[in-house]
């Protein structure tokens, strides 16, 4: 069974509910770094933050969940190495 993913943007589909999550938080949950985090989200494979104000960012936590929601089904569906 191939993981096929119908959106490569999962975040999309999940209204920005829940808490909203500073990046440091966002890089503590993940366990990715500062650099590689914002790495992927330049290249669109992770969700964005937001501006709040002029001087803060940060990530609606539904966005996060669906995102991890999405690595873990694709680590689920790929084959075991």
């Amino acid at each position: 069974m191939n993981y096929t993913p119908n959106n490569p943007k999962p975040w999309l589909d999940c209204p920005p509910s829940g808490r909203l999550l500073r990046p440091q938080e966002v890089f503590e949950r993940t366990g990715l770094g500062r650099s590689t985090v914002y790495a992927m989200i330049a290249e669109g494979d992770f969700p964005p933050f937001l501006k709040v104000s002029t001087r803060a960012a940060a990530m609606p936590e539904a966005w996060l969940e669906c995102f991890v929601n999405d690595r873990a089904q694709a680590a689920l569906a790929s084959p075991a190495q």
